[in-house]
């Protein structure tokens, strides 16, 4: 963790229930407003992955998403990098 209740970055999900457990997670966070789910850029392709559920977390404004399992993609939760030249145009 980091040191809050936004959980770290995870490069992959071991199982679709890891997933599962996870996304329920996330809904947890988004009902109690520690995140709050926000319009994906389109644009957005670091590591030539796109798309995904977006979040603000308020405390840190630090934006995080959430790419579904696509075998043999096996989904993430990662921490946007608004400075990257594949940025968001938020």
């Amino acid at each position: 963790m980091n040191g809050g209740p936004v959980p770290d970055e995870v490069r992959i999900f071991r199982s679709p229930k890891d997933y599962e457990n996870f996304c329920a997670y996330i809904d947890e966070l988004v009902a109690s407003k520690v995140l709050i789910e926000m319009p994906a850029d389109p644009n957005y392709s670091l590591g030539e992955v796109f798309g995904g559920r977006w979040f603000m977390e308020p405390s840190t404004n630090s934006v995080w998403r959430l790419v579904s399992p696509d075998f043999p993609f096996k989904g993430l939760w990662e921490r946007v990098h608004m400075s990257s030249s594949k940025g968001p145009a938020l």
